[in-house]
């Protein structure tokens, strides 16, 4: 901003500046900008100013109904170079008319008007060719600004008052389902007898597969690959579809046929009163976008990010250190004589204290997949050769996991209204109607999660033989299948919504026990000598040394698995607990 204002102290010429303020693109289409730049020049040339450096000031599409053009737009910038004499007093500001400068109430716009002439500025108006000079303003230039301005504040409340009352009674038959405009989402279009909006058929079809792919655990920055890869053409004119793009699609509840009415205040989009349902034809049903939301939600908990070619990782973001709580990550060593793929605890290999070793990715994945019976991985494989009851059963929870989440983020969001000085009644009112639809909810999800643990119960998967757990594995490192990502990415979506902890212990107790002998001894000292001396030896046993992981499903049971060193199909024991009490099993 400083170049524009530069001093010209050797300059005999007075300097001039134009600003001129136009609220619209059309404005400026029409060769608004275009005609007041050159009557401000022609003024200057005529009157023999200097126009200064960069003095052209502008504000295009910036309001001064209510002031925005002095807060944030070119004029308060200048202003603020008056007031540090950047712009030299005698210099003047030409504009077309005062209502350029403001069109707030008469009072504001006054003291606007006389700050920058009692700043030694010299005020031009072209529209009549009148001259308010600096430090001589009389009565009748004081009756004429006030006269302008008046009528120029009522013009522009008028003018919002209509526009108001317009968008409200198209709101209001929008509420009957009447379209408000020809705007509408990218994948529908206004019908031509204007009586509603249709469908086009190739761009649902897309929103479709987006949630679809979203629900079965697949993210942004791979549905958007995808688009791109197979040349799907985008809703814009994008230059291909963008993870940014993506998340908005499955943000937009139009897809499921709401509309929520808006108005702008102050530059800024409002929501006004009640999402309207049904105003849009639906192309999403509600189970399914709750679904593709918490996935969502999931995956930006536990492990957002890219996956590789095939998911390697289906624990991202799940499996944390037995040792110290940090998370395991995915470490591809490559594939020569001394490459292989590890979960490993990031605390490790960042040198960051901890001394947990690695676990063999495919020995980890394959007892998981093997020992954990509570989750039936099969019928996520192979949905259409087994009973697609419980895979229903699993996609209704997850849908009303995602719209419980969704209440409560209403809720939240009702609270900070209190803060902007909402009607509290109204607010009270909202509130109570979503507590009721919360605790309904969080019953329903607590129903349909005992009754997918009575039907994952009665499966014993624990009695299958060895060759079909193997099968299941073969079939999920099987690099030729084509649809390898989708299902690795199925299983991964399913285990964030079933598992709740998931703790890996690559050294067994160990390391544990001995940190916890250190640990007391440092904290009571002598008198705790015998108790850290008999952890110390406890942990010094072979049998400490087994590795095992414990997994915390949702519904609260828990399992722990020592899987044995050599055959990661075969367990050395087992640890299970449940409502009914503590099972031991040995292999």
């Amino acid at each position: 901003m400083r170049k524009f204002f530069s001093s010209a102290i050797k300059i005999l010429k007075p300097l001039a500046y134009s600003y001129l303020r136009i609220s619209t693109d059309l404005q400026q289409k029409g060769h608004g900008r275009k005609r007041q730049l050159e009557a401000s020049r022609a003024y200057a040339e005529a009157n023999g100013l200097e126009f200064a450096e960069g003095g052209e000031l502008e504000d295009i599409g910036i309001s001064a109904f209510k002031g925005a053009n002095v807060r944030e737009g070119a004029l308060g910038g200048f202003l603020e170079a008056v007031r540090s004499r950047r712009v030299q007093p005698g210099s003047y500001l030409i504009v077309e008319s005062l209502d350029r400068l403001s069109r707030e109430q008469v009072l504001a716009a006054q003291s606007l008007f006389l700050g920058i002439i009692q700043a030694g500025i010299n005020l031009v108006t072209l529209a009549d060719n009148r001259v308010y000079r600096a430090g001589k303003t009389d009565l009748g230039d004081l009756i004429m600004s006030l006269v302008i301005m008046s009528r120029a504040h009522e013009e522009s409340q008028t003018k919002s008052l209509r526009l108001s009352a317009a968008w409200k009674n198209k709101r209001a038959a929008a509420a009957s389902l009447k379209p408000m405009t020809k705007w509408c989402p990218a994948w529908l279009q206004l019908a031509d007898d204007r009586s509603g909006y249709e469908c086009i058929p190739d761009r649902v079809q897309i929103v479709r597969q987006i949630f679809s792919d979203s629900a079965d655990g697949i993210g942004v920055y791979k549905i958007a690959h995808r688009l791109n890869q197979s040349s799907t053409p985008t809703f814009n004119d994008s230059d291909g579809w963008h993870q940014s793009y993506v998340a908005k699609i499955l943000a937009n509840r139009a897809v499921i046929g709401e509309f929520q009415p808006a108005v702008r205040r102050d530059g800024k989009r409002t929501i006004e009163g009640e999402p309207i349902e049904d105003y849009f034809p639906a192309i999403i049903d509600k189970e399914l976008f709750y679904r593709a939301h918490q996935a969502k939600a999931q995956r930006q908990r536990n492990g957002a990010g890219r996956k590789g070619k095939a998911f390697s990782n289906l624990f991202s973001g799940l499996a944390t250190c037995a040792y110290c709580g940090a998370s395991m990550t995915y470490d591809n060593k490559g594939s020569g004589p001394k490459g292989n793929q590890y979960l490993v605890c990031t605390n490790s290999k960042r040198r960051l204290g901890c001394q947990g070793k690695r676990w063999k990715y495919t020995d980890f994945e394959a007892s998981f997949l093997a020992f954990i019976t509570e989750i039936d991985f099969a019928s996520i494989v192979d949905a259409d050769e087994r009973s697609t009851a419980q895979s229903q059963l699993s996609q209704k929870l997850a849908s009303l996991e995602g719209e419980l989440a969704s209440v409560i983020a209403l809720m939240d969001k009702a609270f900070a209204l209190l803060e902007t000085g909402a009607p509290p009644d109204f607010v009270s009112t909202k509130l109570q109607e979503m507590q009721l639809r919360k605790e309904s909810l969080a019953a329903s999800v607590a129903a349909s999660r005992a009754a997918l643990e009575e039907m994952q119960s009665s499966q014993h998967r624990a009695a299958e033989s060895r060759d079909e757990i193997q099968s299941l594995v073969n079939r999920l490192r099987d690099a030729n299948d084509p649809d390898l990502f989708d299902l690795r990415a199925k299983i991964a979506s399913h285990l964030k919504a079933m598992i709740e902890t998931l703790t890996v212990a690559p050294q067994g107790s160990r390391p544990r026990l001995m940190r916890i002998a250190t640990e007391t001894l440092t904290k009571f000292g002598g008198d705790a000598a015998n108790v850290a001396h008999y952890i110390a030896r406890r942990g010094q046993q072979p049998e400490q040394t087994h590795r095992y992981f414990a997994v915390g499903l949702r519904d609260s049971r828990v399992r722990i698995v020592f899987p044995d060193d050599e055959e990661p199909l075969k367990y050395r024991q087992q640890v299970i607990a449940t409502d009914d009490g503590i099972e031991r099993v040995t292999g």
